[in-house]
This record gives structure tokens, C-alpha cells and sequence, in this order.
């Protein structure tokens, strides 16, 4: 299943703001864009509940996310698979390949889940 260029984009741009700290730190846009039963389960494998998200403290994030890894399929009407791999600026922590799930609510699409996987470069 194929999704049309602006839902592409508007996952993507969404996928993106989770990596900028005026989108990822305020609580009212993460609220309104994460799905009510969201998990994470983080590059350390640690699982985090939405409310452990919300209240993360603010943080500098400088990582870079290459274009040509960045995948945004259909797995389902209405849920999308968006797959990218970051990579730290000037962190200890290395690499690692990133998924999340989406699914669209009618109006939005919210966030329902999300994983790191340390990578290799």
C-alpha cells in the first residue's frame, strides 16, 4: 500500500519535530501528537509510558537523521511505518535504526508507538 505525497510528508515533518527540542519539549504539542496509549521503547531498551515522555526533562538534541533512510509505508488503512536510522552529532550514545507506528484518528495522525535499535554506522 502506497500513501499519497501529503501524508508522506506530513509523517515525515511530524517524524522530525520529535528530534527538535521546541517540539519534542512542549508538552502541549507532544500531548496532542502522541496517541493515548502510547509506548516507547528507547536505544537503551527501556519501555516508557506517554506520561514518562511528557515529563522528560528538556534536553539540546543534535542528531542527524540521512534522507536515504528515511521510509514512510502503509502497513494498514490508516497506520503508517515510518523507518529512519539516526546518528549522534556529539554524543557518547551511538547510532541507532528508528520505527514508529502512526495511525490516523480521522482528523490527525497521533503516534502510537516508537523503538531504537543501536545500529552500526
Amino acid at each position: 500500500m502506497a500513501l499519497d505525497a501529503t501524508a508522506t510528508l506530513t509523517l515525515q515533518a511530524l517524524e522530525e519535530s520529535m528530534w527538535r527540542s521546541e517540539t519534542r519539549f512542549d508538552r502541549a504539542y507532544m500531548d496532542a501528537v502522541l496517541h493515548p496509549d502510547f509506548t516507547e521503547v528507547g536505544r537503551s531498551g527501556r519501555l516508557f509510558s506517554r506520561d514518562e515522555v511528557l515529563d522528560m526533562p528538556h534536553v539540546e538534541i543534535r542528531v542527524d537523521i540521512p534522507r536515504e533512510t528515511f521510509t514512510v509505508a502503509e502497513i494498514a488503512e490508516g497506520v503508517a511505518l515510518v523507518s529512519y536510522q539516526t546518528i549522534p552529532v556529539d554524543s557518547l550514545h551511538g547510532a541507532a535504526h528508528r520505527c514508529s507506528l502512526w495511525v490516523a484518528d480521522g482528523t490527525r495522525w497521533l503516534m502510537r508507538y516508537h523503538q531504537g535499535t543501536p545500529s552500526a554506522l
